[in-house]
């Protein structure tokens, strides 16, 4: 039956407190129920624990010729949350319409965490030798990451599409991390970074603070900034330009914007590298330089919860804001629901000679 028209005014939105057993025909193409029976209330379940459930990964995916088998889909990878490499794999199959063309052309490091989260992890830039010849790579010279650091050229892979992805999943890559430049263009960036990262002495609420000072800032150099979780206590904005400029450039801006904000705001910002001398939220601009890396959009981080660095409406970032909130299955509806909120990272281009003039 059709719905009369209701008024927004009358609207009523309510917190899920109970959990009710639905019995449905299946999901429609716009995520609701067909056909759905109420059969009970269920008092053996909490509405935090709800979620919906996601077809399990198959242990063989074939795309054409390319063939990609799967490792040790049931290991522990949150033994804590219940959460499995297989449920890891599931999430970035079901997100990589949203997170492949974030890192589609960008050096790619592989960060891996082969006993899950807890276990220990390292580094690897060079493509390994046993990788599928269907993954490209591309020769950079770089710094390794051997304890007297060397500049060679390393090639490194590149994430172009969805098994490209999950073959770094299950090699035990947890977040993606890619370069801020893409090959054809490897020394101009597409972004400035501000990440922002609270000292002991203060926390999220801070951090909040912090990041609507940066947005006051770059609203009045009349440049658009996107904002996102960066997974844990922190926020990440990226500031989206033209393909023109260096990370010297870009570099230089941060540093000055950060500076400004640091002085005008003792004890609440900063931009002190050394630890023991922090107090406040730190503007961290040394992010900004080529080789450098940032988890991207829609990575799972590997912290308690597996929360998802995920892509923020600027109207979100407030005092209410919950980056915890942020679980895969929570990121997969909302992608559901909302699209690519970072889509315009990719998409718009601005200058900063103007921002910068003024700024010097």
């Amino acid at each position: 039956p059709k719905m009369p028209r209701v008024r927004k005014g009358d609207v009523v939105w309510v917190e899920p407190r109970l959990v009710a057993e639905v019995r449905f025909a299946e999901w429609t193409h716009d995520g609701r129920l067909r056909a759905p029976v109420y059969v009970g209330l269920r008092e053996d379940k909490e509405a935090e624990e709800v979620h919906r459930e996601r077809e399990a990964i198959a242990p063989e995916l074939e795309k054409g010729k390319r063939v990609l088998k799967l490792s040790n889909l049931d290991k522990p990878f949150w033994p804590d949350e219940g959460i499995t490499k297989g449920d890891l794999l599931a999430y970035y199959r079901d997100v990589a319409p949203a997170i492949v063309p974030h890192l589609k052309d960008r050096p790619f490091t592989m960060k891996r965490y082969p006993d899950g989260w807890k276990g220990k992890f390292f580094f690897q830039k060079d493509a390994p030798k046993h990788m599928p010849e269907w993954i490209p790579t591309r020769p950079f010279e770089a710094s390794t990451r051997d304890r007297l650091p060397q500049r060679r050229v390393i090639d490194f892979p590149l994430v172009n599409d969805e098994l490209a992805l999950l073959w770094m999943v299950n090699m035990g890559c947890i977040d993606m991390n890619t370069w801020y430049s893409r090959v054809d263009k490897p020394s101009r960036p597409d972004w400035v970074l501000f990440d922002l990262d609270p000292s002991p002495d203060v926390g999220f609420p801070e951090t909040i603070r912090v990041a609507l000072l940066i947005k006051e800032t770059l609203d009045l150099l009349k440049l658009e900034s996107f904002p996102k979780t960066s997974g844990s206590e922190g926020i990440h904005i990226l500031v989206p330009i033209a393909r023109r400029h260096t990370y010297v450039e870009t570099r230089e801006f941060s540093e000055i914007v950060a500076g400004a904000i640091a002085r005008a705001h003792p004890g609440l910002a900063t931009t002190e590298w050394t630890k023991a001398k922090r107090r406040g939220v730190l503007i961290d601009t040394n992010q900004n330089g080529e080789g450098k890396t940032i988890a991207s959009a829609y990575s799972v981080r590997p912290k308690a919860g597996a929360p998802v660095s995920t892509p923020l409406r600027w109207a979100e970032v407030n005092e209410s804001l919950d980056p915890s909130a942020f679980t895969m299955d929570a990121v997969l509806d909302r992608v559901e629901r909302e699209g690519d909120l970072f889509a315009g990272v990719l998409t718009t281009k601005q200058s900063l000679g103007e921002a910068l003039r003024s700024l010097r």
